[in-house]
């Protein structure tokens, strides 16, 4: 009777244990998750960063190409005037 008490216990005991351990896989693995999850709208938010630039930069490579991008450059960097325009310069000159 002792030996089938013992058996019995031991049983429980190995019972308990797995119990015990699938438990701590399961709150490993919700854990995993949450993290992946995370990581996942990090990346998502990342890529629709980037999709924004890259269509900031197409705007800005078509403006770039257009008359009036030109003319600016021409102006600014350059110094050119069109034939038409009215130059001011002060008594400083």
């Amino acid at each position: 009777m002792k030996r089938r008490k013992t058996g019995i216990y031991l049983i429980v005991l190995l019972i308990l244990g797995m119990c015990v351990l699938l438990g701590k896989g399961k709150a490993r693995a919700v854990s995993e998750r949450k993290n992946l999850r995370d990581k996942k709208a990090q990346i998502e938010y990342e890529i629709k960063q980037e999709e924004q630039k890259k269509l900031q930069l197409t705007q800005e490579q078509a403006y770039r190409q257009t008359r009036q991008y030109i003319e600016e450059v021409a102006r600014k960097k350059l110094g050119l005037v069109k034939p038409d325009d009215v130059i001011l310069r002060s008594g400083e000159d």
